[in-house]
C-alpha cells in the first residue's frame, strides 16, 4: 500500500510548463491514477486570459512571443513543476525560483503558496530536498533555499519536524559568488553539502541577446571550465553527536557540473579527519557533468551531441576537511542520471544506488536515459590507501573506460534494458516493508514512454533482479509528460476503493486537453 506521486510539465515545454501532479496509488492490488495542473497564480489568470500572460525562465522576448518586453523585468511565472513531496498532512509542488505551492495530499486541489508557517523569508525555496531518519526514530525534511544581490550570495538551511514544523535554519554567505545556481543539496550527519560548480552570468548576453529576444535568461548563464568547481560543508546545528566546534569548509575540485546528488556519509573507523581535529572526513556521491549548456533543447541537438562533449558520470568524492583536500573516483563508464540511494539510508554509510541509465556504456558515445540500473557500491571504496593513492586512482579510471561491465573495483552493476523505442524517466526506490528488509531490498518504480505506441507506462521492478525486466507493469491508455522528479509514500492517497469500484467516488478528474501556447 501507497502512493506514487510525480510532477511533470505539461508538453508545451520541458522545463517552462506548468507544472501537473500525477497520482497513482496502490491498495490491495489495485491501482488508482489521477492527475491534475498545479492551480498557481500565473496558470489561473493565463487561463482566465486564453493567452500567455508571464514570462518564464527559457523565455525569449515577450510572453505573448512579440519582441518587446522590459528585460530589466526579472519576474517569472512560479510554474511548480520540478518536485514534490507529501509532509505535515500538505501537498507541496516544488520550483526552486519560486515558493512551495501546497496542496490537498488526496484530491490534489491547490491552496495557494506556502512560506511553510512563516519559515520562509524570502521568495524562494528549493524543489530538492533530503528526508533524514533521526536517532529516535523520527524524520526531517531537510531543505535550503538561495538567494543573489549585489552584497554576493547566500543558502539558507532548513529542517522541518515532521509535523512541518520549523527545528532548524541555518545562514551560510558563499564567499567571493556573486551568481550562484545550486540544484540540490545533500545531508550528512554533522553537514549540509553543497556543490558549486563554474557558473557565471554572461553580462554580453544579455546586453546583445538578451534584450534583443535572442536568447532567454537561462541562456545568459554559461558554464566557465577554466575555473573550479568547489565543495561546500556547513556544520549542521543541534547535532547530538557532535564532538568538536565544527566550521564551514570550502574545498576546490575539478570543474564540473552537479544537478543532482546521490547521497553523504560519514564513514567510522579510521577515516575520521586529519589527526587530532575531530572534524569528520565526508563521502560524496553525485552525478557530476564534464559541462553544461542552457541552450540545449530539443530543436538545437542531434546524434552528435551523444558523442564526447556534455556527460554525466557517477562520481565519489572524498572530503577530508581538515586537510582540505577532496580525491574524487570515477565509479561507473556507463552515463547516468536521476541517481538515489534507498531512502532509508540518507546521510549513513551505504552501498545501494539506483537512477537512470544510457544504453550505450562507451567511453566516447553515449545516449538518452533508457534504462534503470543499481550500483552496489564498497562504502570503504575511497578511504584505504589501497584505493585512495594516485597510482590506484589511475588504476581504477583505466578500469572503468576499459573493462568489459566499465566498472572501478568495489562496484558491480546489475541494468534493466527499456527497449529501443521506451524512454524512462526518474526511478524510485520504494523499500520493502518490515523490520528485517535490508538496504537495497524492495522494488524500483518508473515512469516510461513508449513511442511506439504514444502511451505511457509504469514499470515495477524487482530491487534485487533489475535485468530479469519488470514485475509488473500498468499500462496507461494516455501519455505521460516528461518529469523530473517525485516521491512515494507509504501513506494511501487515493479514492475510497469501495466508492471507486461502485462508481460513487464522484466525477472523475477532467483536466484540460489543451492550455494556451507557450
Amino acid at each position: 500500500m501507497g502512493t506514487l506521486i510525480n510532477n511533470p510539465k505539461y508538453k508545451r515545454h520541458n522545463f517552462d510548463g506548468d507544472g501537473m501532479i500525477l497520482s497513482l496509488a496502490f491498495k490491495d492490488g489495485r491501482a488508482y491514477f489521477r492527475n491534475r495542473f498545479v492551480r498557481t497564480d500565473g496558470f489561473v489568470k493565463e487561463q482566465e486570459a486564453g493567452r500567455p500572460l508571464f514570462r518564464n525562465s527559457f523565455s525569449r522576448g515577450s510572453a505573448d512571443g512579440s519582441p518587446f518586453f522590459n528585460p530589466f523585468d526579472l519576474t517569472f511565472k512560479n510554474v511548480a513543476n520540478t518536485g514534490v513531496l507529501a509532509w505535515g498532512g500538505q501537498l507541496y509542488a516544488l520550483w526552486e525560483a519560486g515558493l512551495p505551492y501546497a496542496m490537498d495530499p488526496t484530491s490534489l486541489a491547490t491552496s495557494g503558496e506556502s512560506r511553510m508557517g512563516g519559515a520562509l523569508k524570502g521568495t524562494t525555496f528549493a524543489a530538492h530536498y533530503r528526508i533524514t531518519t533521526e536517532a529516535d526514530g523520527s524524520r526531517r525534511w531537510v531543505s535550503f533555499s538561495t538567494a543573489t544581490g549585489f552584497g554576493g550570495s547566500a543558502v539558507t538551511f532548513y529542517e522541518f519536524g515532521e509535523d512541518g514544523g520549523l527545528l532548524h535554519e541555518t545562514v551560510h554567505k558563499l564567499e567571493n559568488t556573486s551568481m550562484v545556481f545550486i540544484h540540490d543539496m545533500l545531508v550528512s550527519e554533522h553537514y549540509y553539502c553543497i556543490i558549486l560548480g563554474p557558473i557565471e552570468f554572461s553580462g554580453k548576453k544579455f546586453a546583445t541577446e538578451y534584450v534583443f529576444s535572442k536568447c532567454s535568461i537561462a541562456e545568459c548563464l554559461t558554464y566557465n571550465p577554466d575555473k573550479p568547481g568547489r565543495v561546500v560543508l556547513v556544520p549542521r546545528p543541534g547535532r547530538p553527536s557532535s564532538k568538536t566546534a565544527l566550521v564551514p569548509r570550502t574545498m576546490e575540485i575539478p570543474p564540473c557540473f552537479v544537478f543532482h546528488h546521490v547521497n553523504a556519509f560519514e564513514p567510522e573507523g579510521a577515516a575520521s579527519g586529519a589527526a587530532g581535529s575531530g572534524e569528520p572526513v565526508v563521502v560524496i556521491d553525485t552525478v557530476a557533468w564534464d559541462s553544461v549548456s542552457f541552450e540545449v533543447n530539443q530543436y538545437t541537438y542531434g546524434p552528435d551531441y551523444y558523442t564526447g562533449g556534455s556527460r554525466s558520470h557517477l562520481v565519489r568524492l572524498v572530503v577530508d576537511p581538515a586537510a582540505g583536500s577532496v580525491t574524487p573516483h570515477r565509479l561507473l563508464r556507463r552515463t547516468v542520471e536521476f541517481a538515489s540511494p534507498d531512502p532509508r539510508a540518507t546521510g549513513r554509510p551505504y552501498g545501494a544506488v539506483f537512477g537512470g541509465c544510457d544504453m550505450v556504456d562507451h567511453p566516447l558515445h553515449w545516449g538518452p536515459i533508457q534504462g534503470v540500473f543499481r550500483a552496489d557500491i564498497d562504502p570503504q571504496l575511497g578511504l584505504t590507501p589501497a584505493t585512495s593513492s594516485a597510482a590506484a586512482r589511475a588504476a581504477a579510471e583505466r578500469q572503468v573506460a576499459d573493462s568489459a561491465d566499465g566498472t572501478a573495483p568495489g562496484v558491480k552493476t546489475d541494468v534493466w534494458f527499456a527497449g529501443a523505442r521506451r524512454f524512462p524517466g526518474e526511478p524510485l526506490f520504494v523499500p520493502r516493508p518490515g523490520l528485517h528488509s535490508a538496504e537495497g531490498e524492495g522494488w524500483v518504480l518508473v515512469a516510461v514512454h513508449n513511442a511506439d505506441t504514444q502511451t505511457g507506462e509504469l514499470v515495477i521492478l524487482d530491487a534485487q533482479h533489475l535485468s530479469k525486466g519488470p514485475v509488473a507493469t500498468i499500462r496507461l491508455p494516455h501519455r505521460l509528460p516528461a518529469g523530473l522528479h517525485g516521491s512515494w509514500h507509504d501513506a494511501y492517497l487515493g479514492p475510497d476503493p469501495q466508492a471507486a469500484a461502485a462508481g460513487t467516488a464522484g466525477a472523475r478528474f477532467q483536466e484540460l486537453a489543451s492550455i494556451r501556447a507557450l
